[in-house]
């Protein structure tokens, strides 16, 4: 037992160190991240705050300029771009703020197109897109409002008028820039300056309250049974076995409701049936099949409770029928693998544990307040398990926390979170 008891030890201190590293490298890259992006908001809230300034407009700017326009921004590598599917999920709405590109690569959203290419032109007075076929241009007096995808460099431009909506993709590296100058300019010449300014504020407390975490350490009771298979080929061979159980369970069905002949019930041994058609001593094989007669009254003793014939069946590999949780898998209480107590079938899914949620409460859909993408499309149930504010659906944008700590939704007149203390933090949807 000593020498066991030390091997148990031993596998398991193994894998304390390998998941502590993991832990640890996987904090360190998400901590970068959360810093990066800490900077990014402050620069660009420091950008906003300053005068605006002029940039230089390239000899032979293929646009024809009032006598008093200024030219602010010049992008030679833009893209016209024109929204397809008008009702397709995961298009930006319309916001007056300005907010840095998630990490990673974004494919282009579904239902947009790209109508031509050519140079973006962003003056005090308006936003020109001279390409190779025509040339678009979006007075500022005439935009209800802009939108900037959090994932792809790409805004779009509510027009007041009825009509498809278009917009302007420009590369990723020059994509903060561009926004922030385009955002300003249009702000000032709506005079919504100050409320641009408190946007941009607003996202750097957000971040600010969405600190991290110090990773939790892993102790020798976390470490799973799996761990202990560190050999490949022993890994492959459990699997295969496992494998053929489980057929093996198919073809002969489920544990049986009675004892079998030759198996210790009890601490005993289980007695051989006497029914008619079934003479004593006879072998074994026939045994787990039930009889189509039942046994003559007085035959045999009442067989145990099948619950009990259950805590008494052995566990061996050889022995043990494919509705016993195996020893690689999960706990016996797993809600994927036990009914619920009124019958009805367990949740494909079970709902994140706290720490997956960073304060969110349970819900069946992964929402939280750690990370993932945003929830443009809300369950229609989301406010059994949120605090919801009352005009929620009013909002065609995505889930949001008030300060209050009521949820929201972004998209709405005024702002999804203008009478709760200003938004502190998205939700996602891991």
């Amino acid at each position: 037992m000593t020498a066991k008891d030390g091997e148990a030890r031993g596998w398991r201190a193994r894998w304390v160190g390998r998941e502590n590293e993991r832990r640890r490298t996987a904090y360190e890259a998400a901590l970068q991240a959360w810093r990066r992006r800490d900077e990014e908001l402050r620069q660009l809230y420091t950008e906003a705050e300053e005068p605006t300034q002029l940039a230089e407009a390239p000899a032979g700017l293929p646009v024809q300029l009032d006598d008093d326009e200024v030219v602010l921004a010049v992008e030679a590598a833009a893209e016209l771009v024109e929204v397809t599917a008008r009702h397709t999920a995961g298009l930006p709405t319309a916001e007056l703020t300005v907010v840095p590109l998630e990490d990673g690569s974004t494919p282009q959203p579904r239902g947009v197109s790209v109508v031509d290419a050519g140079t973006a032109v962003v003056t005090d007075r308006r936003l020109i897109i001279v390409g190779r076929d025509e040339q678009e241009e979006w007075p500022y007096a005439r935009i209800a409002g802009i939108a900037h995808h959090p994932g792809d460099p790409l805004t779009l431009l509510h027009a007041k008028r009825p009509g498809r909506i278009r917009g302007v993709r420009v590369p990723r590296t020059a994509a903060s820039a561009f926004r922030l100058r385009l955002t300003v300019a249009y702000a000032d010449a709506t005079g919504a300056r100050a409320a641009l300014l408190d946007r941009l504020d607003d996202a750097v407390v957000d971040h600010w309250h969405d600190q991290l975490p110090g990773p939790t350490p892993a102790s020798p009771a976390d470490a799973p049974l799996t761990a202990r298979l560190v050999r490949p080929a022993l890994v492959t061979a459990v699997a295969v076995a496992l494998a053929i159980a489980a057929v093996a369970s198919v073809v002969h069905g489920s544990l049986p409701d009675r004892p079998v002949i030759g198996m210790e019930v009890d601490g005993g041994t289980g007695v051989e049936p006497t029914g008619p058609g079934v003479p004593s001593g006879s072998p074994g094989p026939s045994a787990p099949d039930s009889p189509t007669t039942p046994p003559a009254t007085g035959t045999t003793s009442d067989p145990p409770p099948a619950a009990e014939f259950r805590t008494a069946a052995p566990t061996s590999a050889t022995t043990t029928p494919a509705t016993t949780t195996p020893a690689t898998g999960g706990p016996r209480d797993h809600p994927r693998s036990s009914p619920s107590a009124t019958g009805s079938p367990a949740p494909t899914s079970p709902s994140p544990t706290p720490a997956d949620r960073c304060g969110a409460p349970a819900n069946p859909y992964g929402y939280n307040y750690c990370g993932g993408s945003y929830v443009y499309a809300p369950a229609s149930d989301v406010c059994d398990y949120f605090a919801c504010v009352d005009n929620l659906w009013s909002g065609n944008g995505y889930l949001v926390q008030c300060e209050d700590g009521l949820t929201s939704r972004t998209g709405m007149k005024g702002g999804g979170c203008a009478e709760h203390g200003g938004t502190r933090r998205p939700v996602y949807a891991a």
